[in-house]
C-alpha cells in the first residue's frame, strides 16, 4: 500500500511517475516529506514528467541527480584559482573572445554560423523566421542589454566543416567548435552555453549542460575571479531534459517554444533571462508564445513585446481582428477560445492540454501576413476558407498538420509549410504564383494538385521523398532545385514551361520519361545524376547549363534541333549514349561527353563547336 506521500506524488504527478519513485528512491522515502520537497524545489508540477523521462531514457540520470541534491552543496575544489578563463581555454584548445560590449563585436562572429542552403533575400520590409538556418537568436539584436556575451572559438575551427556531420550531435566536434557563452546581468547570474548547431540538436542552449567545468575543470571559478561573475548554485547541473528548461530557480520547466532565448512554458509561464514569469490566468491567458489579454481584449505577439517590436511578428495577432468579447470552453482535452470579433463571423481557437494551439477557425481573414504561426509544432486543424494571399513562412515550423483546405488562395510567398512531416495530401485549385521553399523538406506528401499555377520560386518540393506524380498544367517558369532529391517521381506533366532554373529533378532515381514542348532555357544541373530516364524531347531548348545530364545512367538518344549553347560537363559519365543530335551547337564547354564510351558522337560534333 502506497504511503502518504506516495499518494501525494501521484497526485502532483501522476500515477505511472509515484510507481516509479516508489522503485528509484526506496531509502529517501523513509524520511517522510523528504522527496516530496525535494521534487517540488526542482520540479514543476507536471504529469508529463514521467512520459519525458521514459521517452529519452533518463530513469538512471533522474535517480542520480535527485540523490545528489542530497549531498552538501559545498562549493568544489577547482585544480587552480589562479588560472583566467582566456588561459583555461587556451589549454582546453580555444580561444576566447575580449567580453562583447557592442553589437558589431557579436555579428563578428556571425560568420561561423550556418544559415542554411540558399537561404532566401528579403525585400525591405519583409522579415524571415528569427534564426534562419543554425544562426544563433543573438545576432538578431538586443542581447547586450541583459547579457554579458563571450565567443569561444576552437583552434582548429578551420578544419572542422559543417558538410562532415551528416547526424548532428550537441557535442559533436562541430558543435562546440564555437561556443557563445551568456550570463544573465545581475547576482546571482544565469548561465547558457550556446551550441554552434542552434535548434538543428536538443537543448542547444545547454552545451555542456550549462556547467563550465564540463569544457575543463575550474573554468566557472576562472570567470567569478577574472569578471566578478557569479553564477547561480541552483543551475548548471549534468541533469538534463530535452524541451525543459532549468531557470534561476533551479527548478525545471517544460516549454512549448524556445525564441530569441525566451522560453514559453504550460501554466502560464515564461522564463526570459533564466527567471521565472507567471502571468496572472485571472488577467490573462498564455499559449504558444501569445498572450490573450482578457482585461484588453487584444492578442499579443509576446516575442515582438520583449523585444520592444511592433507588427513585425507573427501575423497570427492580426489574423484574429479587433475583438469584440471572448468566451473559454473547458474541456478534458484543453481549452477552446471563443472570440465574438467587431465584424464578421465568430473565431475558434482550440489549445490542448500545454496551451498549444491545435485548432484554428477563421472565415474571416482574406490576407494572410508574413511568419503566421511560424514556430506553433502542434496545429493539426486549420480552416481558413477566405483566405487569398499568404505571406512568408507560413506555419513554417510545424509537422503535425495533416489537412489544409486554402480553396481561395491565390498567391504564396516564401517558407510554405517548410519541413512539415505529416501532410499527404494537398490542393491549392486557385494558386496562381508560389515563392521559395513550397513545402521543402516535405517527406509524406503524396498527392498535389496545382492546377492553376503559373510561376514557382526555389526549391519547390525539394527533398519530398513519397510524390510519384505531378501535373502542371499551366506553370510557365520554374526556379532552382525544382523537386530536387525526390526519390519517387515516376510521371511529371509541364506542357507550357519556358524556362527552368538550376538542380531540376536533380538526384530523380524513378523518371524515365519527360517532354518539354515549350522549354527556352536550361540552368545547371538539369537531371543531375538522373538513373533511368530513357527519354526525353527539348524540340525549343536554345541555351542549357552546365552538367546537363551528368551522371545519367539510362539515356541512348538525345535530339536537340534548337540547342546553341551547351554549358560544362554534358552528359559526362553518360556510357551508353549511341545518338546525339544537336544540328546548331555552337557554344560547348569542357567535360563534353567526359567518360562516354563512345568516341564518334565528340568527333561528329567537334567541328561544329567553338
Amino acid at each position: 500500500m502506497d504511503s502518504e506521500e506516495l499518494k501525494l506524488i501521484k497526485k502532483r504527478y501522476g500515477e505511472n511517475f509515484s510507481h516509479l519513485c516508489r522503485n528509484l528512491f526506496p531509502t529517501i522515502l523513509e524520511t517522510e516529506g523528504l522527496l516530496t520537497k525535494l521534487l517540488e524545489t526542482h520540479f514543476l508540477q507536471s504529469r508529463d514528467l514521467y512520459k519525458d523521462l521514459i521517452q529519452y531514457n533518463l530513469q538512471e540520470n533522474f535517480k542520480n541527480y535527485i540523490f545528489s541534491l542530497l549531498e552538501n552543496n559545498k562549493e568544489k575544489e577547482v585544480e587552480s584559482k589562479t588560472y583566467t578563463p582566456e588561459e583555461l581555454f587556451d589549454k582546453a584548445g580555444y580561444k576566447l573572445s575580449r567580453e562583447c560590449e557592442k553589437e558589431e563585436d557579436i555579428q563578428a562572429f556571425r560568420r561561423y554560423y550556418y544559415r542554411g542552403e540558399k537561404t532566401p533575400k528579403y525585400n525591405q520590409g519583409e522579415r524571415p523566421v528569427p534564426c534562419q538556418g543554425e544562426e544563433l537568436c543573438t545576432f538578431n539584436g538586443g542581447r547586450l542589454k541583459n547579457c554579458r556575451v563571450w565567443f569561444a572559438v576552437r583552434k582548429d575551427v578551420d578544419k572542422i566543416k559543417r558538410e562532415d556531420f551528416k547526424n548532428p550531435r550537441r557535442e559533436d566536434d562541430y558543435g562546440v567548435s564555437v561556443l557563445s557563452i551568456q550570463f544573465s546581468r545581475g547576482k546571482p547570474s544565469y548561465l547558457s552555453i550556446k551550441n554552434r548547431y542552434n535548434h538543428t540538436v536538443i537543448n542547444p542552449d545547454a552545451t555542456f549542460s550549462n556547467n563550465l567545468d564540463n569544457i575543463i575543470p575550474g573554468l566557472t571559478q576562472a570567470f567569478a575571479n577574472t569578471y566578478g561573475i557569479k553564477i547561480d548554485t541552483k543551475v548548471g547541473n549534468d541533469f538534463e531534459i530535452p524541451g525543459y528548461v532549468q531557470a534561476s530557480d533551479g527548478k525545471f520547466y517544460k516549454y512549448n517554444h524556445e525564441i530569441n532565448n525566451i522560453y514559453y512554458c504550460p501554466n502560464n509561464i515564461i522564463i526570459k533571462d533564466g527567471k521565472a514569469i507567471r502571468l496572472d490566468p485571472t488577467k490573462c491567458i498564455l499559449f504558444d508564445y501569445f498572450v490573450l489579454d482578457l482585461e484588453k481584449l487584444e492578442i499579443i505577439d509576446y516575442d515582438c513585446l520583449f523585444r520592444g517590436e511592433i507588427d513585425v511578428g507573427d501575423s497570427f495577432c492580426k489574423s484574429v481582428g479587433k475583438i469584440k468579447s471572448i468566451k473559454r470552453l473547458q474541456n478534458s482535452d484543453g481549452l477552446t477560445i471563443q472570440i465574438t470579433p467587431e465584424s464578421g463571423e465568430a473565431v475558434e481557437i482550440k489549445l490542448n492540454k500545454n496551451n498549444q494551439i491545435i485548432g484554428y477557425i477563421n472565415s474571416n481573414v482574406k490576407n494572410i501576413g508574413d511568419n503566421f504561426l511560424f514556430s506553433n509544432k502542434a496545429l493539426t486543424s486549420l480552416e481558413l476558407p477566405n483566405v487569398e494571399s499568404i505571406g512568408h513562412n507560413f506555419l513554417d515550423g510545424n509537422r503535425a498538420l495533416t489537412s489544409l483546405e486554402l480553396p481561395k488562395v491565390e498567391n504564396i510567398r516564401n517558407g510554405f509549410l517548410r519541413s512539415n512531416k505529416a501532410l499527404t495530401s494537398l490542393e491549392l485549385p486557385n494558386v496562381k504564383s508560389i515563392g521559395y521553399d513550397f513545402l521543402h523538406d516535405n517527406k509524406g506528401l503524396t498527392s498535389l494538385e496545382l492546377p492553376n499555377v503559373k510561376s514557382i520560386g526555389n526549391d519547390f518540393l525539394r527533398f519530398n521523398t513519397a510524390l510519384t506524380s505531378l501535373e502542371l498544367p499551366k506553370v510557365e517558369s520554374i526556379g532552382n532545385a525544382f523537386l530536387s532529391w525526390n526519390e519517387a517521381l515516376i510521371s511529371l506533366q509541364l506542357p507550357n514551361v519556358e524556362s527552368i532554373g538550376y538542380g531540376f529533378l536533380r538526384s530523380n532515381e524513378a523518371l524515365t520519361r519527360l517532354e518539354f514542348p515549350n522549354v527556352k532555357s536550361i540552368g545547371d544541373s538539369f537531371l543531375y545524376q538522373n538513373k533511368a530516364l530513357t527519354s526525353l524531347e527539348l524540340p525549343n531548348v536554345e541555351s542549357i547549363g552546365h552538367n546537363f545530364l551528368d551522371y545519367n545512367k539510362a539515356l541512348t538518344r538525345l535530339e536537340l534541333p534548337n540547342v546553341e549553347s551547351i554549358g560544362e560537363d554534358f552528359l559526362r559519365k553518360n556510357k551508353v549514349l549511341t545518338s546525339l543530335v544537336a544540328p546548331k551547337l555552337e557554344s560547348i564547354g569542357e567535360g563534353f561527353l567526359y567518360y562516354n564510351s563512345n568516341i564518334d558522337l565528340y568527333n561528329k560534333l567537334e567541328s561544329k563547336c567553338k
